[in-house]
């Protein structure tokens, strides 16, 4: 009899140990996604943000006048 009762404890902590690895996986992938959500955010705005000084950089370099109504 206890043998049983003590293979049923082993069991019910295992099976716990693997639901929380399971969680904990789980948990990292979804943090390891959203990093690379915000770093592809990251170099869209900085690319964005860096766009308008291209144009102007390219504008000058030809020696042309910047149109600075347009932003």
């Amino acid at each position: 009899m206890p043998d049983t009762s003590q293979r049923e404890v082993v069991e019910s902590v295992f099976e716990r140990n693997q639901r929380r690895e399971a969680e904990i996986n789980n948990a990292l992938k979804q943090e390891a996604a959203r990093r690379e959500d915000v770093i592809r955010n990251m170099h869209r705005l900085r690319a964005l943000r860096l766009a308008p000084d291209e144009k102007l950089r390219s504008t000058m370099a030809f020696g042309g006048k910047a149109d600075m109504t347009r932003t």
